[in-house]
Order: structure tokens, then C-alpha cells, then sequence
């Protein structure tokens, strides 16, 4: 079930450089907002199926540090 929650959680993070990618001209501002409200849906996801806020919170945060290495990464490399 923990392996399900981090592919989904990683297929929110996924979501989220997508529509930031989309959205260069945005301000800063705005992207910030957009950051907050797919952290929190992540969070909101996780803390439905692990039914604890704490382990919920590591987590999401585990994940987001998951898909920022790699995502660093793959822009290192690939561009």
C-alpha cells in the first residue's frame, strides 16, 4: 500500500512541474499559491490511506525530495 501512495504522490509532483512548466509567465506569487495547493493535495492523499498526520507529513516530503532529485537530474543531463 506505502508503494501505491508514493506512485501516486509522485504522479501529483509529476502534475505539478508539468503545469508550472506550462506557466512561465506567471509571477512568482502564483506559482507559490500553485505549490502550496499540490502539497496540500498530496498531503490530503496520504494522510486518507496512512490514516496519521505525522507519517502522512514524511511522506510527503519524502516524496517531494524523491522527485526533486530527480528531477534535477534528469535537467542536468538531459538538457
Amino acid at each position: 500500500m506505502r508503494l501505491l501512495l508514493y506512485g501516486i504522490q509522485l504522479t501529483i509532483w509529476s502534475s505539478y512541474a508539468t503545469v508550472e512548466m506550462l506557466s512561465k509567465r506567471d509571477q512568482v506569487t502564483a506559482k507559490v499559491i500553485l505549490f502550496f495547493v499540490f502539497a496540500y493535495l498530496a498531503y490530503g492523499i496520504a494522510e486518507m490511506k496512512i490514516q496519521s498526520k505525522k507519517q502522512a507529513f514524511l511522506v510527503t516530503c519524502s516524496t517531494l525530495a524523491i522527485f526533486l532529485f530527480g528531477y534535477e537530474c534528469w535537467m542536468l543531463f538531459v538538457f
